[in-house]
C-alpha cells in the first residue's frame, strides 16, 4: 500500500502568486505484503531455451524515481533476443532477498535469461506543482498521476478533489519475451494478480529438476 499525504498552500510574491502542492508518496512497511512461494503444478511449460548467451551483468539494478523522471516504462528494460524478468522489490522485503538467492543458480542453467531489478525507496519521494493558476495545476497532477498509473505496479485512481494510489507489493514481477513481448505480470487489481510472480517461482522450481 502507498499512503498519500498531500499539504496544499498558498505562496504570494509582490507581482505573483504561486500556489504550491507538495505530495509525499511514501511506502510503509505494513502496507508491503508479501506472498509465499507458488509450487509448480500441473500445466506449466517452460519456456524453451534460445541460443543467446549473456557476454554482459546477468542482473541489473535501476531506481525506480530515476525511471520515473525519465518517463522510461519497465518495459523498456527488456532485452531483445532474451527473456527478461523485472522483479521490484524494496529493501525490507525478506522474499525479495530469498529470490535474488534463487536467481543465481537459475541463470547458470539459463543463459538466456536477464534480470532487470528495479529498487523502490522505502523513506517516501516528493513532488512538487506550482503554477499561476488552479487549472495549471491541476494539469500537472493530472499528468503526474497518469505517469504514475502507466506503472503496473501502481493502480491509481482520481476521488474528489486527490488520487488514491494502491500498489501490487513485493516483489512485482513481470516477465518478457525475447520479442520484449510480455509473457506474465503482476497487476494491482482483480483476481490471482500476482500472476508474474507466480510463473517465476514454477520456472525457477522446474529449472532445478
Amino acid at each position: 500500500m502507498i499512503r498519500l499525504l498531500l499539504n496544499q498552500g498558498l505562496i504570494t510574491g509582490k507581482q505573483s502568486m504561486n500556489r504550491l502542492i507538495f505530495i509525499l508518496i511514501a511506502l510503509t512497511a505494513a502496507g508491503l505484503y508479501h506472498f509465499d512461494v507458488v509450487r509448480p503444478g500441473l500445466g506449466f511449460v517452460v519456456p524453451e531455451t534460445l541460443a543467446s548467451q549473456r557476454t554482459a551483468n546477468a542482473i541489473v539494478t535501476y531506481e525506480f524515481t530515476e525511471l520515473f523522471e525519465q518517463n522510461t516504462p519497465t518495459s523498456n528494460l527488456a532485452r531483445k533476443g532474451y527473456y527478461t524478468v523485472i522483479e521490484g522489490y524494496i529493501d525490507s522485503c525478506t522474499i525479495c532477498t530469498a529470490q535474488e538467492a534463487d536467481f543465481r543458480p537459475f541463470l547458470r542453467k539459463r543463459p538466456d535469461v536477464v534480470i532487470r531489478r528495479v529498487h523502490f525507496p522505502e523513506n517516501g519521494a516528493g513532488q512538487s506543482f506550482s503554477g499561476s493558476s488552479q487549472q495549471e495545476i491541476e494539469r500537472q497532477m493530472a499528468s503526474y498521476f497518469e505517469r504514475l498509473g502507466s506503472y503496473r505496479f501502481n493502480h491509481v485512481v482520481k476521488s474528489g478533489n486527490g488520487y488514491s494510489i494502491s500498489t501490487c507489493g513485493t516483489p512485482h514481477i513481470e516477465i518478457y519475451g525475447p520479442d520484449r513481448k510480455l509473457i506474465a505480470a503482476d497487476e494491482c487489481t482483480g483476481k490471482n494478480s500476482k500472476k508474474g510472480l507466480a510463473f517465476i517461482r514454477k520456472w525457477i522450481e522446474a529449472e532445478r529438476s
